[in-house]
C-alpha cells in the first residue's frame, strides 16, 4: 500500500512539474524538422520580387490614403503626401528610361517632381505609381540576368551596372515608403500593410491553468486514440499471454480492449468529480462497461471520456485549482493532470501490444512507414 502510494505521489508531482513548465513557457512543444533550403532564384527574379515588394506597398498606400489628405505634409518645407507619391514613380521612370534606353511611361516634364497640376486628382496619382512599378517590372523580367550586368550612364556623370542602379531605386521608394509611414500615423491611420500583418498574425492569448491542461489531456488524448485507431478489430481482444515468451509473466492480463476502456473508465471516475457530470451507464469499475465488445464502440466510449477531460480543464482556474472534490478530496489540479499521467501509463503498455503484432505505432513512423 506505501509502495502504491509513493508511485501515486511520483505521477503527481511529475505532472504538476509539467503543468508549470508548460504555464511557464507559454509555448506549445514543437517537433524540430530539419529541411533542406529552397534553390536560390535568378538573380533578375531576386530583384523582381524586391522591387515588386515595395512598389506595391506604395501602389496600395496610393490607393487607400483618403483623398481630402492627398496634400497634407508634416513639415512646411518638405513634400506633400502626393508629392511623395509621384516624385518616387518619376525617379523611377528616370532609371527605368536609362536601363532600357527607351522613353517609357507619360511625359512629366523635366526632372523628377512631377507637378500637381498634371496630376490632379487621386486616380491620376495612382495610376502612375502603378505604372512605374509595372514598367519596371517588365524590364527587370524582359533584360534578365544579363541585363543586370550591362552598364549605363549614372548619376554624377559616371557608368553604373543595371544590378546597382535597380538596387538604387529599391532603397530610393523604400525611403519615401518610410515617409509615408509617418504621414499615415500623423493622421492617425494604420499604413495597409501593418494592418495586412496585423490581421495575418493575430496576438496570441496569454495562457491560462484551463488553456495548458486542456493541451496537455489534447496531446495525450491524440497518443491514445491513435494507438486504439491502428489495432486491427480481429486483435483487438490480444494479450501477450497469448504468446507464451518464455520467461515472462502475463498471466491475467488486460487484452488491447480493455486496456483500452481501462482508459476511458478511468478518465471518467477522474475527472467527472471535477465536471460533476454522472458515468456512463454500465461502468461499475476500472475495466469499462462489459457490454462494448465492438472496435467501433469501445474507441467511442474512449473518444467520449476525453470529451469529459476537456470539459474538466475548462473549469479550472487559478483561484479554484487547489479546491479538493470527490470522495478523496483531492485538488481539482490534481486531479486534471492525473488523468493526463495515468493515460500515458497505458499508452506505452498500448504501444508495446502493437509492437508484438508487427504494428509500428503511429506516433512512432517515419514518412516511409
Amino acid at each position: 500500500m506505501k509502495e502504491r502510494s509513493y508511485v501515486h505521489l511520483c505521477s503527481w508531482l511529475a505532472a504538476v512539474t509539467l503543468l508549470i513548465f508548460s504555464v511557464l513557457t507559454g509555448c506549445p512543444r514543437l517537433a524540430a524538422q530539419a529541411q533542406s533550403p529552397q534553390p536560390a532564384q535568378s538573380r533578375a527574379d531576386e530583384t523582381l520580387r524586391m522591387w515588386n515588394e515595395i512598389g506595391n506597398k506604395l501602389v496600395a498606400m496610393a490607393q487607400d490614403f483618403p483623398e481630402d489628405k492627398y496634400d497634407f505634409k508634416v513639415q512646411t518645407d518638405e513634400r506633400t503626401f502626393a508629392q511623395n507619391l509621384l516624385h518616387a514613380a518619376a525617379l523611377d521612370f528616370v532609371l527605368i528610361r536609362r536601363i532600357s534606353g527607351s522613353n517609357l511611361g507619360p511625359d512629366f516634364g523635366e526632372g523628377d517632381n512631377p507637378s500637381r497640376d498634371a496630376f490632379k486628382t487621386k486616380a491620376d496619382v495612382v495610376k502612375f505609381v502603378q505604372e512605374a512599378v509595372a514598367d519596371g517590372a517588365k524590364v527587370i523580367q524582359q533584360q534578365g540576368d544579363a541585363g543586370l550586368d550591362n552598364t549605363v550612364k549614372f548619376f554624377g556623370n559616371r557608368l553604373a551596372h543595371n544590378s546597382y542602379i535597380w538596387s538604387f531605386a529599391i532603397e530610393h521608394s523604400a525611403e519615401h515608403y518610410g515617409q509615408l509611414v509617418v504621414y499615415y500615423r500623423a493622421n492617425n491611420l494604420i499604413p495597409p500593410d501593418s494592418r495586412r500583418n496585423q490581421t495575418q498574425q493575430p496576438p496570441k492569448p496569454a495562457p491560462t491553468i484551463a488553456s495548458t491542461v486542456d493541451r496537455e489531456i489534447t496531446a495525450v488524448e491524440k497518443q491514445i486514440v491513435e494507438v486504439a485507431e491502428a489495432m486491427p478489430e480481429d486483435k483487438f481482444n490480444f494479450s501477450p499471454e497469448s504468446l507464451n515468451i518464455p520467461g515472462s509473466d502475463y498471466k491475467g492480463v488486460r487484452t488491447f480492449a480493455v486496456q483500452v476502456k481501462h482508459i476511458a473508465a478511468s478518465n471518467y471516475f477522474i475527472w467527472s468529480p471535477i465536471t460533476g457530470d454522472k458515468l456512463p451507464e454500465g461502468l461499475k469499475d476500472g475495466n469499462g462497461p462489459e457490454n462494448l465488445k465492438t472496435k467501433a464502440d469501445v474507441i467511442k466510449f474512449l473518444k467520449d471520456s476525453f470529451a469529459v477531460g476537456h470539459k474538466a480543464a475548462a473549469t479550472l482556474t487559478a483561484e479554484n485549482m487547489l479546491q479538493p472534490v470527490g470522495h478523496n478530496n483531492s485538488p481539482r489540479l490534481h486531479l486534471a493532470e492525473f488523468g493526463v499521467a495515468h493515460a500515458y501509463n497505458h499508452y506505452g503498455q498500448m504501444a508495446e501490444y502493437l509492437r508484438m503484432n508487427g504494428i509500428v505505432p503511429p506516433a512512432s513512423r517515419t514518412p516511409s512507414d
